[in-house]
């Protein structure tokens, strides 16, 4: 009898540890997914920080398109993250867009400063159109098409939610910043469709860009919102906080130690507008810039931004010793400025944004854009002198190349000879993102022969936007 019981004891203490097991099962919280790390309908592919595919690769490239939208390092993923993703608006026009009524057109912007400020805002309130609703993605606006510049993926490259890539950061003493610190700022930018047309015929074969192609049309628009991961804590006094009431937006970002693994929070700083105005000569462009006002009230916040100034031209000649006895001729700064930015311009008092570097102005930037890049958006050390500063202040036209400069002696150098491309960085950040220097690859449209990294230093200095 007694082993009778035994057996029978034996058998039910199984079916009571199973019971303890599966309530212990159904109080155990489930476990977090892991990162989902494209869209959904996306190609997602493993890559190395060049974007060469590589099962062992530690970078994710999100595919849609002819184009990755971001390459990015896995670890970069939040936890669980479930969206949104980033999408690069790249079906470029195959035809050049016939001219709409423009509303900048009609107005008279080297006249006076009422015309400049009227220029500017209806340039802002063209961008805006839509956009605003459609939180800056283009493909939800239901009033006009933007497109993105493709392949700003390598250096200051796209992150995973809206795509703004790394702009020049700000350090003490810059707008007031703490001693010691370091702000990051993020931007992304949108060209309209006559703009887009151009990236549409440089790239019709994607990883083989004609430069030749590289001129923009009559009309051509883009706009560029620069949001920046500062806190108040950032600044020398709390009462010197800039971004109070500014727009927010969520990126993931791996500049910042403290935000790894969840998204950073950026707040709206400055937006840049640039257009090809035919009555703009001889560059045929128009340079403008923003700034936050936190002491306005416009709704939605998004128009809290004022005018800084816009610039047609470099004003060749012009150095500091000029400011106190005759004004720019090219330039036009508000009276709307932002006193913090009238503190931030450029060389010579010359139209720049508070993120961008006063050693320069925004036209004398962006005409440094060309392939090979072979010379720097600013003067090198070597120029140690206002006249050897000028060459970055010369007139150029739409379509004329900078040229190479030595950077041992701040000198014109007749080699390499490089291409315009029109007066826009991120045109040159994408055609030199595939230029044999650095041997990045677009994994979306892999090239027929893989370009290896490059075997000897890179020389080319890196386009910065």
């Amino acid at each position: 009898m007694k082993s009778s019981l035994t057996a029978v004891a034996s058998t039910r203490l199984p079916l009571v540890a199973i019971g303890l097991l599966v309530l212990g099962l159904a109080c155990t919280p489930p476990k977090p997914k892991p990162p989902q790390a494209c869209a959904p309908g996306t190609r997602c592919l493993t890559v190395d920080d060049k974007g060469r595919e590589n099962p062992q690769g530690t970078y994710l490239a999100q595919c849609a398109g002819p184009f990755p939208d971001y390459i990015v390092p896995a670890t970069l993923f939040p936890a669980a993250y479930a969206g949104p993703w980033f999408s690069l608006a790249q079906d470029f026009p195959k035809e050049l867009p016939p001219a709409e009524d423009l509303p900048w057109k009609k107005i008279d912007f080297q006249k006076g400063k009422k015309e400049a400020d009227a220029y500017l805002y209806a340039l802002r309130d063209y961008a805006f159109d839509g956009m605003i609703e459609a939180d800056f993605e283009p493909p939800k606006n239901a009033k006009r098409r933007w497109y993105h510049a493709p392949l700003m993926n390598f250096h200051n490259g796209r992150e995973l939610v809206h795509g703004v890539t790394q702009e020049r950061p700000l350090a003490y003493p810059e707008l007031g910043i703490k001693q010691g610190r370091t702000v990051h700022n993020y931007a992304v930018g949108f060209y309209n469709d006559i703009g887009a047309y151009t990236f549409g015929q440089v790239f019709a074969r994607p990883n083989d860009p004609n430069v030749e192609k590289a001129r923009f049309a009559d009309g051509a628009m883009v706009f560029k919102i620069l949001f920046s991961a500062a806190t108040p804590d950032d600044f020398e006094s709390p009462d010197a906080y800039l971004l109070e009431g500014a727009p927010a937006w969520q990126i993931a970002t791996q500049e910042d130690p403290k935000a790894k693994g969840k998204l950073t929070t950026v707040r709206l700083l400055q937006m840049d507008v640039a257009v090809r105005d035919d009555r703009a000569q001889p560059s045929g462009w128009v340079f403008g810039t923003f700034a936050i006002d936190r002491q306005a009230t416009d709704q939605p916040a998004w128009k809290r931004l004022r005018p800084v100034g816009l610039m047609w031209g470099n004003d060749p000649g012009y150095t500091p010793a000029d400011q106190k006895t005759k004004p720019l001729r090219e330039s036009i700064i508000s009276d709307q400025i932002p006193s913090y930015a009238k503190e931030h311009l450029g060389w010579a008092g010359r139209v720049n944004g508070p993120v961008d570097n006063p050693a320069s102005s925004c036209m004398s930037c962006h005409q440094t854009a060309q392939v090979p890049a072979a010379a720097g958006l600013l003067p090198p050390n070597t120029c140690d002198t206002d006249q050897k500063k000028l060459y970055w202040f010369r007139n150029l036209k739409s379509g004329e190349a900078f040229g190479a400069v030595d950077k041992a002696n701040c000198q014109p150098s007749p080699d390499p000879k490089p291409a315009s491309l029109d007066f826009s960085l991120q045109l040159a950040s994408a055609v030199q993102s595939l230029g044999p220097s650095f041997g990045n690859v677009n994994p979306c449209t892999p090239p027929a022969t893989i370009l290896s990294a490059p075997s000897a230093p890179v020389t080319e200095p890196r386009i910065e936007r």
